[in-house]
């Protein structure tokens, strides 16, 4: 019993142990309140995550505005309730039951071209809110919607009906080069001899390819890439 007072009730002078076991107690109340919360309020952040950002900087600063905090009570809880949110994230990959309870589940909103009126309100998602969110992704019109899914992140994924879904190369038997990122080959007025190789080139050819362009020295490019097309873009050092 006398725990429970230090933890739940006033006290002048509470030791590094208590302020641990108090803080976890006010970290699960802010889990709570990121669960009640809709998945609009809560924005990208599962209910733990959202505790856990509001405590690690509300308990850091603490200190600073308060003498009578001890730093060694706020390094100690700081250092509890990081090893927490480990665990908690590593538990949640490694089993999908408790991944559903501390992250929550993805709820649909539109199945079938048809709208889930049960699933809007289970979710306190008004109509105008997702007409804004379908717009801002693009996809303004619900009669071209297949499906629509509030994600636990609090963003709408869509899939559009076949017939409204753009025409890929695929499609037209057109076949295409491989996709892939660019690779730097200059920077900053250096020629990065290592991805040239990589891609079979030297240095001569890129002097080649530059002059071309109008490009004499190299020192005066400031990056220059090449994408999986073989294409080669370049920009000029502006100020020197």
């Amino acid at each position: 019993m006398e725990l429970l007072k230090d933890i739940f009730g006033p006290a002048e002078k509470i030791t590094p142990f208590v302020f641990s076991l108090r803080s976890i107690a006010v970290g699960f109340l802010l889990y709570v309140e990121g669960k009640v919360l809709p998945h609009r309020s809560g924005g990208q952040f599962a209910g733990y995550d959202f505790a856990f950002f509001w405590m690690m900087g509300g308990i850091t600063a603490a200190s600073l505005f308060d003498a009578k905090i001890s730093f060694i009570n706020t390094v100690v809880i700081i250092a509890v309730i990081y090893i927490l949110h480990y665990l908690i994230s590593y538990i949640a990959v490694k089993n999908r039951a408790f991944a559903r309870i501390v992250m929550g589940e993805s709820i649909p909103l539109i199945s079938r071209g048809k709208i889930l009126r049960s699933s809007m309100a289970k979710a306190f998602f008004p109509l105008e809110l997702l007409l804004s969110d379908m717009r801002s992704i693009d996809s303004p019109n619900i009669s071209e919607m297949e499906d629509a899914i509030l994600e636990t992140s609090g963003h709408v994924s869509v899939l559009k009906k076949s017939d409204y879904q753009p025409i890929t190369p695929k499609d037209l038997n057109i076949e295409t080069m491989g996709g892939g990122l660019p690779t730097l080959l200059i920077n900053e007025g250096k020629i990065i001899e290592e991805n040239l190789k990589k891609l079979g080139y030297d240095e001569k050819w890129l002097k080649d390819e530059l002059l071309k362009k109008g490009i004499i020295n190299i020192k005066d490019v400031y990056a220059a890439l090449i994408d999986s097309n073989g294409e080669l873009y370049y920009s000029v050092i502006t100020e020197k």
